[in-house]
Protein backbone atom coordinates (compact mmCIF):
# COMPACT_ATOMS: atom_id res chain seq x y z
CA UNK A 1 0.00 0.00 0.00
CA UNK A 2 1.35 3.55 -0.74
CA UNK A 3 2.21 6.04 1.49
CA UNK A 4 -1.08 8.09 1.82
CA UNK A 5 0.23 11.62 0.92
CA UNK A 6 0.84 10.07 -2.43
CA UNK A 7 -2.53 8.40 -3.14
CA UNK A 8 -4.67 9.88 -5.73
CA UNK A 9 -8.32 11.59 -4.70
CA UNK A 10 -10.31 8.50 -5.63
CA UNK A 11 -8.15 6.56 -2.94
CA UNK A 12 -8.17 9.19 -1.06
CA UNK A 13 -12.21 9.35 -0.67
CA UNK A 14 -12.12 5.32 -0.29
CA UNK A 15 -9.84 6.18 3.27
CA UNK A 16 -11.89 8.51 3.78
CA UNK A 17 -15.15 6.69 3.73
CA UNK A 18 -12.86 3.68 5.23
CA UNK A 19 -12.88 6.14 8.71
CA UNK A 20 -16.61 6.62 8.82
CA UNK A 21 -17.74 3.01 8.24
CA UNK A 22 -15.18 1.76 10.99
CA UNK A 23 -15.30 2.81 13.88
CA UNK A 24 -13.69 6.61 14.03
CA UNK A 25 -12.32 6.63 17.11
CA UNK A 26 -10.75 2.92 16.36
CA UNK A 27 -9.94 2.19 13.17
CA UNK A 28 -10.19 -1.55 13.24
CA UNK A 29 -7.89 -1.93 10.22
CA UNK A 30 -5.47 -0.12 12.20
CA UNK A 31 -3.21 -2.65 11.27
CA UNK A 32 -2.87 -1.52 7.41
CA UNK A 33 -2.96 2.34 8.46
CA UNK A 34 0.05 2.39 10.93
CA UNK A 35 2.40 0.28 9.18
CA UNK A 36 2.59 3.00 6.24
CA UNK A 37 3.94 4.93 9.06
CA UNK A 38 5.72 2.91 10.96
CA UNK A 39 9.07 4.04 13.23
CA UNK A 40 11.76 2.08 13.47
CA UNK A 41 12.86 0.73 16.99
CA UNK A 42 16.50 2.95 16.31
CA UNK A 43 14.50 5.88 16.30
CA UNK A 44 13.07 4.84 19.91
CA UNK A 45 15.66 5.73 22.94
CA UNK A 46 13.29 4.94 25.80
CA UNK A 47 9.79 4.26 26.83
CA UNK A 48 8.84 8.06 26.65
CA UNK A 49 11.82 9.56 24.55
CA UNK A 50 12.48 9.23 21.58
CA UNK A 51 15.19 10.71 18.16
CA UNK A 52 13.53 10.76 14.79
CA UNK A 53 10.21 12.49 14.76
CA UNK A 54 9.52 11.82 10.22
CA UNK A 55 7.27 9.77 8.84
CA UNK A 56 4.58 9.69 12.13
CA UNK A 57 0.82 9.88 11.05
CA UNK A 58 0.63 13.24 12.43
CA UNK A 59 0.01 16.90 12.25
CA UNK A 60 3.19 19.23 12.38
CA UNK A 61 4.64 20.05 15.80
CA UNK A 62 5.21 23.80 13.93
CA UNK A 63 1.31 24.09 13.66
CA UNK A 64 0.40 22.22 16.78
CA UNK A 65 2.49 24.79 19.03
CA UNK A 66 0.62 27.67 18.05
CA UNK A 67 -2.82 26.30 18.23
CA UNK A 68 -4.83 28.47 20.41
CA UNK A 69 -2.18 29.81 22.31
CA UNK A 70 -2.15 27.17 24.74
CA UNK A 71 -0.07 27.55 27.87
CA UNK A 72 2.74 24.77 29.12
CA UNK A 73 1.88 23.21 32.67
CA UNK A 74 3.35 19.67 33.12
CA UNK A 75 2.59 18.10 36.10
CA UNK A 76 4.31 14.71 37.23
CA UNK A 77 1.39 12.75 38.64
CA UNK A 78 -1.50 11.43 36.75
CA UNK A 79 -5.27 12.97 37.16
CA UNK A 80 -6.78 12.70 40.30
CA UNK A 81 -6.30 13.65 43.42
CA UNK A 82 -1.99 13.69 45.08
CA UNK A 83 -0.56 12.11 47.69
CA UNK A 84 -1.18 15.00 49.86
CA UNK A 85 -4.68 16.03 49.01
CA UNK A 86 -5.19 12.17 49.99
CA UNK A 87 -3.76 12.78 52.73
CA UNK A 88 -5.40 15.96 53.86
CA UNK A 89 -9.07 14.34 53.19
CA UNK A 90 -8.27 11.88 55.58
CA UNK A 91 -7.21 14.29 58.17
CA UNK A 92 -10.28 16.45 58.18
CA UNK A 93 -12.17 13.12 57.50
CA UNK A 94 -11.42 12.06 61.33
CA UNK A 95 -13.96 14.85 62.81
CA UNK A 96 -17.48 14.96 62.76
CA UNK A 97 -19.24 17.35 60.54
CA UNK A 98 -19.91 18.85 64.54
CA UNK A 99 -16.88 19.65 65.08
CA UNK A 100 -16.30 21.92 62.54
CA UNK A 101 -17.96 25.44 62.28
CA UNK A 102 -17.48 27.61 58.98
CA UNK A 103 -16.50 30.74 59.28
CA UNK A 104 -16.39 33.42 56.44
CA UNK A 105 -12.58 33.43 56.52
CA UNK A 106 -12.75 29.75 55.55
CA UNK A 107 -15.45 29.91 53.10
CA UNK A 108 -12.80 32.76 51.35
CA UNK A 109 -10.22 29.94 51.59
CA UNK A 110 -11.63 27.07 50.26
CA UNK A 111 -13.81 29.40 47.20
CA UNK A 112 -9.81 30.31 46.78
CA UNK A 113 -8.76 26.38 46.52
CA UNK A 114 -11.41 25.74 44.97
CA UNK A 115 -10.50 28.31 41.81
CA UNK A 116 -6.81 26.50 41.55
CA UNK A 117 -6.10 24.41 39.10
CA UNK A 118 -6.62 20.40 39.80
CA UNK A 119 -4.50 17.90 38.42
CA UNK A 120 -5.22 17.31 35.16
CA UNK A 121 -2.37 15.34 33.69
CA UNK A 122 -2.96 12.31 32.13
CA UNK A 123 -0.78 9.61 30.93
CA UNK A 124 -0.50 6.86 28.03
CA UNK A 125 -0.96 4.46 30.69
CA UNK A 126 -3.47 3.72 33.80
CA UNK A 127 -4.17 1.16 36.35
CA UNK A 128 -6.08 -2.32 35.92
CA UNK A 129 -5.36 -1.51 31.69
CA UNK A 130 -2.57 -4.33 31.69
CA UNK A 131 0.57 -2.56 31.75
CA UNK A 132 1.56 -3.11 35.25
CA UNK A 133 1.86 -6.80 34.68
CA UNK A 134 3.56 -6.52 31.34
CA UNK A 135 7.09 -7.04 31.18
CA UNK A 136 7.27 -3.89 28.54
CA UNK A 137 4.82 -1.80 30.29
CA UNK A 138 2.45 -2.47 27.34
CA UNK A 139 -1.87 -1.31 27.57
CA UNK A 140 -3.53 -4.51 26.79
CA UNK A 141 -5.48 -2.97 23.93
CA UNK A 142 -2.35 -2.56 21.64
CA UNK A 143 -2.20 -6.31 22.64
CA UNK A 144 -5.57 -6.47 20.36
CA UNK A 145 -4.73 -3.94 17.94
CA UNK A 146 -2.03 -6.18 16.74
CA UNK A 147 -3.32 -9.51 17.06
CA UNK A 148 -1.07 -10.26 20.32
CA UNK A 149 2.26 -9.45 18.30
CA UNK A 150 4.46 -8.04 21.03
CA UNK A 151 7.18 -6.90 18.99
CA UNK A 152 4.41 -4.91 16.71
CA UNK A 153 2.67 -3.85 19.55
CA UNK A 154 5.60 -2.30 21.59
CA UNK A 155 6.96 -0.39 18.11
CA UNK A 156 2.88 0.80 17.76
CA UNK A 157 2.60 1.98 21.58
CA UNK A 158 6.08 3.34 21.07
CA UNK A 159 4.93 5.39 18.32
CA UNK A 160 2.03 6.91 20.12
CA UNK A 161 4.47 7.82 23.59
CA UNK A 162 6.35 9.90 20.32
CA UNK A 163 2.91 11.21 19.44
CA UNK A 164 1.85 12.21 22.73
CA UNK A 165 5.48 13.93 23.99
CA UNK A 166 5.12 15.56 20.84
CA UNK A 167 1.52 17.29 21.03
CA UNK A 168 1.91 17.58 24.95
CA UNK A 169 -1.05 15.26 24.97
CA UNK A 170 -0.89 14.18 29.06
CA UNK A 171 -1.21 17.35 29.69
CA UNK A 172 -4.04 18.69 26.85
CA UNK A 173 -6.75 18.85 29.69
CA UNK A 174 -4.75 21.25 31.64
CA UNK A 175 -4.49 23.99 28.93
CA UNK A 176 -7.37 26.44 28.11
CA UNK A 177 -8.76 26.20 24.87
CA UNK A 178 -10.74 29.06 23.37
CA UNK A 179 -11.96 27.56 20.31
CA UNK A 180 -13.82 25.26 21.79
CA UNK A 181 -17.01 26.46 20.56
CA UNK A 182 -15.38 27.61 17.17
CA UNK A 183 -14.26 23.75 16.68
CA UNK A 184 -17.68 22.16 17.09
CA UNK A 185 -18.97 24.22 14.90
CA UNK A 186 -16.65 23.64 12.00
CA UNK A 187 -17.78 19.66 12.58
CA UNK A 188 -20.51 18.95 14.40
CA UNK A 189 -20.29 16.32 16.55
CA UNK A 190 -21.56 15.83 20.48
CA UNK A 191 -22.18 13.19 23.34
CA UNK A 192 -25.47 12.32 23.30
CA UNK A 193 -25.08 10.13 26.38
CA UNK A 194 -25.13 6.74 26.99
CA UNK A 195 -26.34 3.75 25.46
CA UNK A 196 -28.83 0.66 27.88
CA UNK A 197 -25.05 -0.81 28.28
CA UNK A 198 -23.99 2.67 29.74
CA UNK A 199 -21.74 3.00 26.74
CA UNK A 200 -20.91 6.56 25.85
CA UNK A 201 -22.66 7.75 22.99
CA UNK A 202 -20.59 10.07 19.95
CA UNK A 203 -22.47 11.43 17.45
CA UNK A 204 -20.77 12.66 13.97
CA UNK A 205 -22.25 14.73 11.25
CA UNK A 206 -19.38 14.40 8.57
CA UNK A 207 -21.28 16.15 5.79
CA UNK A 208 -21.50 19.34 7.78
CA UNK A 209 -17.76 19.89 7.89
CA UNK A 210 -17.44 23.42 7.43
CA UNK A 211 -14.22 24.86 5.82
CA UNK A 212 -16.28 28.17 5.33
CA UNK A 213 -16.77 28.68 8.83
CA UNK A 214 -13.00 27.51 9.50
CA UNK A 215 -11.88 30.45 7.26
CA UNK A 216 -14.12 32.54 9.08
CA UNK A 217 -12.80 31.91 12.40
CA UNK A 218 -9.09 31.80 11.55
CA UNK A 219 -9.75 28.78 12.60
CA UNK A 220 -6.91 25.65 10.76
CA UNK A 221 -7.53 21.65 10.33
CA UNK A 222 -4.81 21.44 12.82
CA UNK A 223 -6.87 23.03 15.57
CA UNK A 224 -9.87 20.68 14.32
CA UNK A 225 -7.95 17.73 14.77
CA UNK A 226 -6.49 18.68 18.26
CA UNK A 227 -9.66 19.69 19.26
CA UNK A 228 -10.48 15.92 18.79
CA UNK A 229 -7.78 14.89 20.91
CA UNK A 230 -9.18 17.22 23.67
CA UNK A 231 -12.69 16.03 23.30
CA UNK A 232 -11.37 11.82 23.32
CA UNK A 233 -8.94 12.90 26.16
CA UNK A 234 -11.92 14.58 28.37
CA UNK A 235 -13.91 11.12 27.21
CA UNK A 236 -11.55 8.26 28.70
CA UNK A 237 -10.15 10.19 31.64
CA UNK A 238 -12.74 12.11 33.18
CA UNK A 239 -16.00 11.01 31.73
CA UNK A 240 -15.42 7.71 31.07
CA UNK A 241 -11.89 6.34 32.63
CA UNK A 242 -12.58 2.74 33.08
CA UNK A 243 -9.19 1.17 30.50
CA UNK A 244 -12.01 -1.29 29.37
CA UNK A 245 -14.64 1.35 28.26
CA UNK A 246 -16.04 1.44 24.87
CA UNK A 247 -18.21 3.35 22.76
CA UNK A 248 -21.04 3.76 20.54
CA UNK A 249 -20.51 5.45 17.63
CA UNK A 250 -23.16 7.41 15.11
CA UNK A 251 -22.47 8.55 11.76
CA UNK A 252 -25.03 10.40 10.26
CA UNK A 253 -25.11 10.54 6.66
CA UNK A 254 -27.89 13.43 5.77
CA UNK A 255 -27.03 15.26 3.81
CA UNK A 256 -23.75 13.86 2.45
CA UNK A 257 -23.28 13.55 -1.18
CA UNK A 258 -20.13 11.54 -3.40
CA UNK A 259 -19.48 14.81 -5.10
CA UNK A 260 -19.06 16.79 -1.80
CA UNK A 261 -17.05 13.63 -0.33
CA UNK A 262 -14.64 14.06 -3.34
CA UNK A 263 -14.10 17.70 -1.83
CA UNK A 264 -9.24 18.37 -1.48
CA UNK A 265 -10.03 19.89 2.03
CA UNK A 266 -12.73 16.80 3.40
CA UNK A 267 -10.30 14.09 1.97
CA UNK A 268 -6.97 16.02 4.07
CA UNK A 269 -9.04 16.43 6.76
CA UNK A 270 -10.30 12.77 6.91
CA UNK A 271 -6.43 11.15 6.28
CA UNK A 272 -5.44 13.07 8.80
CA UNK A 273 -8.19 11.96 11.12
CA UNK A 274 -7.82 8.22 10.18
CA UNK A 275 -4.04 8.43 10.64
CA UNK A 276 -4.04 10.15 14.10
CA UNK A 277 -7.14 8.21 15.47
CA UNK A 278 -6.20 4.47 14.23
CA UNK A 279 -2.92 4.81 15.99
CA UNK A 280 -3.84 6.47 18.81
CA UNK A 281 -6.94 5.12 20.45
CA UNK A 282 -7.51 1.33 19.69
CA UNK A 283 -10.01 -1.25 20.95
CA UNK A 284 -13.00 1.60 22.07
CA UNK A 285 -15.81 0.90 19.96
CA UNK A 286 -18.44 -0.77 20.70
CA UNK A 287 -20.99 -0.49 17.50
CA UNK A 288 -20.71 1.62 15.07
CA UNK A 289 -23.79 2.48 13.76
CA UNK A 290 -24.08 4.64 9.63
CA UNK A 291 -27.31 5.89 9.42
CA UNK A 292 -29.31 7.43 6.77
CA UNK A 293 -26.62 6.03 4.71
CA UNK A 294 -27.07 6.91 0.95
CA UNK A 295 -26.39 4.13 -1.82
CA UNK A 296 -23.19 4.76 -2.81
CA UNK A 297 -21.62 4.27 1.00
CA UNK A 298 -22.84 0.51 0.47
CA UNK A 299 -21.19 -0.05 -2.49
CA UNK A 300 -17.94 1.35 -1.40
CA UNK A 301 -18.25 -0.32 1.98
CA UNK A 302 -18.42 -3.71 -0.08
CA UNK A 303 -15.18 -2.67 -1.98
CA UNK A 304 -13.04 -2.35 1.60
CA UNK A 305 -14.89 -4.57 3.50
CA UNK A 306 -12.51 -7.70 3.18
CA UNK A 307 -9.89 -5.59 4.52
CA UNK A 308 -11.70 -5.32 7.72
CA UNK A 309 -11.36 -8.40 10.84
CA UNK A 310 -14.79 -10.55 11.30
CA UNK A 311 -14.94 -8.77 14.87
CA UNK A 312 -15.31 -5.19 13.05
CA UNK A 313 -17.46 -5.97 10.48
CA UNK A 314 -20.18 -7.46 13.36
CA UNK A 315 -19.84 -3.90 14.67
CA UNK A 316 -21.01 -1.89 11.72
CA UNK A 317 -24.48 -1.58 11.01
CA UNK A 318 -25.39 0.67 7.55
CA UNK A 319 -28.90 1.32 7.90
CA UNK A 320 -31.13 3.52 5.29
CA UNK A 321 -33.64 6.11 6.93
CA UNK A 322 -36.54 5.56 7.60
CA UNK A 323 -39.08 3.34 10.02
CA UNK A 324 -36.45 0.23 10.62
CA UNK A 325 -33.49 2.84 11.26
CA UNK A 326 -36.03 4.47 13.91
CA UNK A 327 -36.23 1.58 15.20
CA UNK A 328 -32.86 0.40 15.38
CA UNK A 329 -31.89 3.87 16.81
CA UNK A 330 -34.30 3.51 20.09
CA UNK A 331 -32.90 -0.31 20.78
CA UNK A 332 -28.98 0.65 20.43
CA UNK A 333 -29.61 4.28 22.16
CA UNK A 334 -32.42 3.89 24.33
CA UNK A 335 -33.48 6.84 26.16
CA UNK A 336 -30.29 8.78 24.83
CA UNK A 337 -31.83 9.11 21.02
CA UNK A 338 -31.73 12.95 20.03
CA UNK A 339 -34.82 13.71 17.97
CA UNK A 340 -33.10 15.06 15.28
CA UNK A 341 -31.26 11.44 14.50
CA UNK A 342 -34.93 9.84 13.65
CA UNK A 343 -35.66 9.89 10.04
CA UNK A 344 -39.01 12.63 10.67
CA UNK A 345 -36.20 14.52 13.19
CA UNK A 346 -35.34 18.69 12.48
CA UNK A 347 -34.83 18.60 8.82
CA UNK A 348 -33.66 22.22 9.07
CA UNK A 349 -30.66 20.05 10.10
CA UNK A 350 -30.73 18.13 6.59
CA UNK A 351 -29.00 20.74 4.87
CA UNK A 352 -26.77 23.10 6.96
CA UNK A 353 -25.80 26.26 4.72
CA UNK A 354 -21.79 26.67 4.88
CA UNK A 355 -20.60 29.53 7.67
CA UNK A 356 -23.47 29.15 9.92
CA UNK A 357 -24.00 27.51 12.94
CA UNK A 358 -25.15 24.02 13.56
CA UNK A 359 -26.81 25.03 16.80
CA UNK A 360 -26.18 27.38 19.76
CA UNK A 361 -25.07 25.57 23.33
CA UNK A 362 -27.16 26.12 26.28
CA UNK A 363 -26.13 28.35 29.47
CA UNK A 364 -28.38 26.18 31.85
CA UNK A 365 -27.83 22.70 32.79
CA UNK A 366 -32.03 23.08 32.71
CA UNK A 367 -32.31 23.38 29.46
CA UNK A 368 -30.17 19.80 28.17
CA UNK A 369 -32.04 17.78 26.22
CA UNK A 370 -30.33 14.54 24.43
CA UNK A 371 -28.19 15.76 21.24
CA UNK A 372 -26.09 18.42 21.05
CA UNK A 373 -26.78 20.08 24.21
CA UNK A 374 -26.78 16.95 26.70
CA UNK A 375 -25.74 17.36 30.06
CA UNK A 376 -22.86 15.38 29.25
CA UNK A 377 -21.82 18.02 26.46
CA UNK A 378 -22.89 21.14 29.13
CA UNK A 379 -20.42 19.21 31.77
CA UNK A 380 -17.55 19.53 29.60
CA UNK A 381 -18.11 22.99 28.21
CA UNK A 382 -18.27 23.81 31.58
CA UNK A 383 -15.39 22.52 32.34
CA UNK A 384 -13.69 24.01 29.22
CA UNK A 385 -14.93 26.93 30.60
CA UNK A 386 -13.65 26.79 34.18
CA UNK A 387 -10.05 26.21 32.86
CA UNK A 388 -9.60 29.21 30.84
CA UNK A 389 -11.14 31.40 33.55
CA UNK A 390 -7.97 29.95 35.21
CA UNK A 391 -5.70 31.44 32.92
CA UNK A 392 -7.97 34.65 32.60
CA UNK A 393 -8.74 33.48 29.07
CA UNK A 394 -12.17 33.69 27.47
CA UNK A 395 -14.38 31.41 24.68
CA UNK A 396 -13.86 32.82 21.40
CA UNK A 397 -17.03 33.70 20.00
CA UNK A 398 -17.94 32.14 16.69
CA UNK A 399 -18.43 34.47 13.61
CA UNK A 400 -20.57 33.35 11.18
CA UNK A 401 -22.40 34.87 8.31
Amino acid sequence: MPPLAAQSSSAGLLLVVTALLTDCLNLASANKAHDVYRISPSAVHSRRGWHNRRNLPFISSSTASSLVGWQELVLNTRGGSTVEEETAVSEVGEGTSDDIVPSDETVEETDEAEAQPRNLTFTATSPDDGSAEDPDGIPARWFDMKKGDREEANEAFETHLAWREEFNVDTMLERPHPKFDVCKQMAPHYFAGRDPHNNIIFVQRPAHVDFELMRMNNATIEDLLLHYVYVIQYCWNIMEPAPDAVMTNVLDMRGSSFRQMSNSEYIEFGKRFVSMMSANYPGRSYKTLIINAPTWINVLYKIFKPMLRESTRQKIIILKAGEEQDTALKFYLGDALPDDLLSAGDSKKDKKDMGTRYYVPVEEEEQCTPGPNSEVEFEMREFCKQQLALYNETMIEVNTI
